[in-house]
């Protein structure tokens, strides 16, 4: 019977914060008349939500009516039903194609980057730039894509936190490809404004120390503590890490970890969007006219897109493993209720 107890996922998500976390309550059947009533007027018009109180209420039907199945589970056995904590063993801890995704985006960013360095003077460093961008692309996807493998190595394997992996390995990468560049890009300026621009070397460098930290804030530390609240939900930790997630004082992230907010983290994505509007748009306001001004122009808002993109990408994947951990717990917790067992 185990075999139909299985609950994946959905890599989809509801936007209705209120609706999900009303689902799991609805398949035990402990909402109020009232609460089942506006949930199940959301149930006809969200595909997601349908398709997750299906499944779940399978599973939860078949735990009612086997009590002595129920009994004989433990609870990681249990969240191996319902959650993400089996996956802390899979390619990526289960969460491959958001680490695709971002490292994709991310790498697109410094290849765009490369080309707005050289744009104003195309005709004479275009060609040697479209061949450096595959490398530049696989570079920076290949070791963001590997930082993240190798923290979820190691927190699999009890090595560690893998903090330190996943976030100095985007700093050595762009580190080691700016030095490759400096055989390419000019020690000059390239860009025609009003005022002195930097040279190509000193602007790449500078996109750098903007593109780092985003990496950093928006991909490394958040997919570093999705994935050691995972190792401590197969733990059988269910009650700390909800504790956590609720936001309750008394229980402290794991060792090495940051819980940052996902609204903090919306805030320094606008944040940082808006500055890079406002400072870029002071630069294109005194360009001075040439040849390939229009394909700077079009280059830099093509970044801008990216940046956004890459950032929404991390942040609702964020969320969503937040809010599916949380009901992992919730579920977890019920069962245990319910049976008088303990955590």
């Amino acid at each position: 019977m185990a075999s139909n107890l299985q609950f994946r996922p959905s890599g989809r998500g509801c936007s209705d914060r209120q609706a999900s976390r009303r689902l799991t309550a609805y398949c035990f059947r402990a909402l109020d008349d009232r609460e089942r009533d506006l949930f199940e007027a959301h149930l006809l018009d969200c595909d997601f939500c349908w398709a997750e109180a299906r499944r779940l209420a399978e599973s939860v039907r078949a735990l009612r009516e086997d009590k002595e199945l129920l009994q004989s589970f433990s609870p990681v056995e249990v969240g191996s039903m319902f959650g993400y904590s089996p996956r802390l063993t899979w390619p990526f801890s289960g969460h491959a194609r958001h680490v695709a995704a971002a490292s994709t985006l991310y790498g697109l960013l410094y290849g765009v980057a490369l080309l707005i360095e050289v744009a104003y003077a195309f005709n004479l460093y275009g060609s040697t730039a479209l061949r450096l961008l595959p490398l530049v692309f696989l570079w920076i996807a290949g070791t963001t894509a590997a930082g993240l493998y190798l923290c979820v190595r190691r927190i699999a394997r009890g090595l560690g936190n893998g903090i330190t992996v996943c976030t100095v390995v985007p700093v050595l990468a762009a580190v080691i490809l700016f030095v490759a560049l400096l055989f390419f890009l000019p020690a000059h300026p390239i860009t025609k404004a009003e005022f002195q621009t930097y040279s190509a070397q000193a602007a790449f460098l500078k996109w750098i120390a903007y593109g780092v930290p985003s990496a950093v804030f928006f991909l490394a530390l958040p997919f570093q503590f999705i994935v050691r609240l995972q190792k401590e939900l197969s733990a059988d930790l269910h009650t700390y890490v909800l504790a956590i997630l609720t936001g309750d004082k008394r229980a402290a992230p794991p060792r090495g970890s940051l819980f940052v907010r996902p609204w903090a983290l919306w805030v320094i994505l606008l944040a940082a969007l808006a500055f890079s509007i406002t400072a870029s748009a002071h630069l294109l306001d005194a360009l001075k006219p040439g040849q390939f001004s229009d394909l700077f122009v079009l280059l830099v808002q093509l970044r801008w897109a990216l940046y956004l993109a890459f950032g929404i990408e991390c942040l609702i994947w964020y969320g969503h493993m937040i809010n599916e951990l949380r009901r992992e717990c919730v579920i977890v917790q019920e069962l245990v209720h319910r049976t008088g067992t303990s955590l």
